[in-house]
């Protein structure tokens, strides 16, 4: 288990156009109080009982948060991040961008929602779309599945679509059956909820606390725009969710 954390000082305006010149001295000042932030979350990461139960290390380093976690998946199975949407609006050069992250990582994202400090996966859903991105989550997530009670693989999709998304839930039944994992398949219409919402809504129905989903997304010019299931779930989820890109 490997602890990172960063950030970084906002970007000093190239000109002042009220001639006030920034101190040095405050720049000092909030250099050494981004270093005290660094050096406390290293204390918090280390009080955890966990890292007294598995091998343990903390990476912390002064610059972009998503930029440098992604740096340290090399050497991860899997990324987990918290979701703190207003903190992100509030200190963004010190809070790490699950939605960036994921875009970046080549590995796995499981983002936690607010106020979520266990997770027990006995119950999972899968959302299913028949897409390279949802095929890989699913690989991604086997470890996981292999040791959850049941799994529900559940596609939304219309009307029109009912007979093919059935024939694909059942295949990746049998797929996930031949891996040991206990499962079965729901196809549902979408009606007046967004898909998002329709997969919150399975979850609920079946006690689940992890939704496995493929994480959509492209570049325009340097920002990424994501997908409109994928930024619903960042956005709003009350679950863990657990993405691949």
């Amino acid at each position: 288990m490997i602890g990172v954390s960063a950030g970084e000082m906002p970007p000093l305006p190239i000109a002042d156009p009220y001639g006030i010149n920034v101190d040095g001295e405050i720049l000092r000042m909030e250099e050494e109080d981004l270093r005290k932030s660094l050096q406390a979350a290293e204390t918090k990461f280390w009080e955890q009982p966990a890292c007294k139960k598995v091998p343990a290390a903390w990476r912390s380093t002064i610059g972009s948060p998503s930029k440098i976690v992604a740096q340290e998946a090399r050497a991860a199975d899997v990324v987990i991040a918290g979701r703190d949407l207003q903190r992100l609006k509030d200190e963004p050069y010190q809070t790490v961008d699950p939605g960036d992250l994921l875009m970046r990582l080549g590995r796995p994202l499981l983002v936690v929602p607010p106020g979520t400090d266990y997770l027990e996966a006995q119950h999972v859903v899968i959302g299913w779309k028949d897409t390279r991105e949802a095929r890989r989550a699913v690989w991604d997530a086997l470890p996981l599945l292999v040791r959850a009670d049941h799994v529900k693989v559940a596609e939304i999709v219309e009307r029109e679509h009912i007979d093919a998304a059935v024939a694909q839930g059942d295949a990746i039944v049998l797929y996930l059956e031949r891996h040991g994992v206990k499962a079965d398949a729901e196809v549902r219409t979408q009606r007046e909820r967004s898909v998002a919402d329709e997969l919150l809504l399975v979850a609920e129905q079946t006690g689940s606390d992890l939704l496995v989903v493929g994480g959509y997304g492209h570049t325009r010019l340097r920002e990424w725009v994501l997908g409109g299931v994928t930024g619903d779930l960042l956005k709003h989820s009350p679950k863990c969710c657990f993405f691949s890109h």
